[in-house]
């Protein structure tokens, strides 16, 4: 398991994320064999302002996202897992909402 308090530049698809509280292991389902693990990545990261709220949750939509995190040279399709924000209230650009995401990769063929 690796675990990161530092800034992570995380990529899915064309957008790019300065995560913090990066976590990454080995996630397999439960009755499968070990050959079969997969990646689990969880993260935190600030959305500011509407348009990039708006383009990070059009993402999360997606059955899939191409996931790339260059400092760790890992790439990889993946499903979401699991996530949250805090309260949006974008009133103004300059509003925030806090998200936590946790992202599996996808079996091939899936």
């Amino acid at each position: 398991m690796t675990h990161s308090n530092t800034s992570e530049l995380i990529r899915l698809g064309t957008l790019e994320i300065q995560a913090t509280q990066y976590e990454e292991k080995p996630f397999s389902t439960p009755g499968t064999s070990s050959n079969s693990e997969r990646k689990w990545i969880s993260f935190d990261f600030v959305i500011t302002g509407r348009q990039e709220y708006h383009d990070v949750t059009t993402l999360l939509y997606h059955p899939t996202v191409e996931v790339q995190v260059p400092e760790r040279q890992l790439q990889f399709q993946a499903a979401v897992h699991n996530y949250f924000t805090s309260v949006p209230r974008l009133e103004n650009e300059n509003d925030t909402v806090d998200v936590h995401l946790e992202l599996v990769e996808t079996m091939p063929n899936a």
